[in-house]
């Protein structure tokens, strides 16, 4: 059994932890699709960061990784989800996948997310039960319908 992680609400303090995850997890991924420009990812940086703040994932004690999960009517919404590039393969997104499947199945539920074309993240949203709703050259969407 992989080491359990902990979170806690980001604060500002991470903001700059953040934005270095975010270019971490999706550098490759982002260049693929829309090329990657500093400035421009750091403009998007502060406005996602003034819409909404993640949970920050820690592993003894140190920030590893972030999610965001937002609360509609309707759906939950996962986005943001990154990892640094050392902590992959040690089961930590299946860990956050799990309770992110159980909270949606406690409210009964749809979960509804997006990611770039070329992340690897895909497969790992299968296998908790996602399917493709659509998707365009940029984007794949999914989603987990209530059980």
């Amino acid at each position: 059994m992989p080491n359990p992680y902990t979170t806690r609400p980001a604060n500002q303090a991470d903001f700059d932890f953040l934005y270095q995850l975010k270019k971490a997890a999706e550098f490759d991924a982002i260049k693929a699709v829309f090329g990657w420009d500093e400035s421009i990812q750091k403009q998007i940086h502060q406005e996602e960061w003034q819409q909404d703040q993640p949970t920050i994932i820690e592993l003894d004690g140190k920030a590893v990784g972030s999610y965001l999960i937002q609360h509609h009517c309707d759906h939950l919404y996962f986005g943001r989800f990154f990892l640094l590039p050392e902590f992959h393969g040690q089961g930590i997104g299946s860990q956050v996948m799990n309770a992110m499947v159980q909270q949606a199945e406690q409210l009964n539920l749809p979960i509804k997310l997006c990611y770039l074309q070329g992340n690897r993240v895909g497969s790992l949203y299968q296998r908790f039960g996602f399917s493709i709703a659509s998707q365009d050259t940029q984007f794949i969407h999914m989603i987990r319908k209530a059980r």
